[in-house]
């Protein structure tokens, strides 16, 4: 199997500055998954504590296209594991020398076995940052490249999407801020929480320890897909509490309840700041076996458009609550 490549600066940025330390909050390694057209960065449940985090560019976005060669028996698709700590420290040391181009390559050095005289071929990410007066060579070491079987492991899990019926836009209403100030405050409580989802854009969320409960509702979010909404029921002569609210969407088919960990959807609004999403979709698969969170883009290079460049996903596990 074969890949190398040269970033473009677009793509490095990118990486350094907002994914890369995405990942690093979920855990220490992902996998890289090379495609003849796409580039994932994958954190299973095994590495993300629980989560599953996708990170995905188009080849075009990560690296020249002139320069770009990837190939392998099993679909032209390459496969390994990554800490993910070490490529931010090999990243920002290139960018750190501001060179014209950075190169990277898969190869293999030899390395001598602790121990003994023998030595032992082992995989490496060779990058390579050159410019006016600079010539940095680093050696990244990796796992082992993936069999097919792995592969295709990685090719279904990278598949976090899964779409959901409906979502609600965390970053509109009072914005995502504000909703990890509320959560941040509930983890002292407890390691679970009950998150509710209304058609009407209501986002109901609940914390519960021995006797001791807290809540919180946060009112006109945004609904996706439009035709989802449902435009809240005017008010006859009494004040619905947040919980009677609830219990009326929910017996009227326009809400989704779930059991998550607090600390996975705190670490989704912490980690927005960093890349800075326009949309946080946010929605509860049928069926109840996952929440799917989406991260989306603008494009850059016009205001009407959204980024089909990359995308960032996060698939949630559920808990069963009494």
């Amino acid at each position: 199997m074969k890949f190398r490549a040269t970033l473009t600066e677009r793509g490095c940025q990118s990486l350094h500055k907002a994914f890369l330390p995405t990942l690093e909050k979920f855990g220490k390694t992902c996998h890289i998954l090379l495609g003849p057209d796409e580039v994932f960065f994958i954190q299973r449940a095994v590495d993300a504590d629980g989560a599953n985090v996708t990170v995905r560019f188009t080849a075009e976005r990560m690296f020249n296209t002139e320069s770009f060669r990837v190939a392998s028996r099993h679909f032209n698709l390459v496969a390994f594991a990554v800490d993910v700590g070490l490529l931010l420290k090999v990243l920002r040391s290139a960018v750190t020398n501001a060179p014209d181009t950075l190169d990277v390559k898969l190869t293999q050095c030899a390395v001598a076995l602790p121990g003994c005289d023998e030595v032992e071929n082992k995989p490496f990410l060779c990058f390579t940052a050159r410019g006016d007066g600079v010539s940095l060579v680093q050696e990244l070491p990796i796992g082992k490249p993936c069999p097919s079987g792995e592969i295709d492991a990685l090719v279904a899990a990278k598949d976090v999407a899964s779409l959901c019926p409906w979502y609600l836009d965390l970053a509109s209403g009072a914005g995502a801020a504000g909703l990890a100030r509320v959560v941040d405050r509930m983890k002292a409580l407890s390691s679970s929480m009950q998150v509710a989802l209304c058609k009407t854009g209501d986002l109901h969320i609940q914390v519960a320890e021995n006797s001791v409960m807290l809540g919180a509702l946060f009112s006109g979010l945004t609904v996706y897909p439009q035709d989802a909404s449902k435009q809240p029921e005017p008010e006859e002569g009494r004040q619905l509490t947040a919980e009677e609210k609830l219990q009326e969407a929910l017996q009227a088919g326009d809400a989704m309840t779930v059991h998550i960990q607090v600390k996975h959807l705190l670490k989704i609004l912490s980690v927005s700041t960093l890349s800075q999403p326009s949309r946080i979709l946010f929605g509860i698969a049928e069926g109840c076996g996952h929440v799917h969170v989406m991260f989306v883009y603008r494009d850059p290079s016009t205001e009407a458009a959204y980024d089909d460049s990359l995308t960032l996903g996060f698939k949630l596990p559920v808990r069963d609550e009494d």
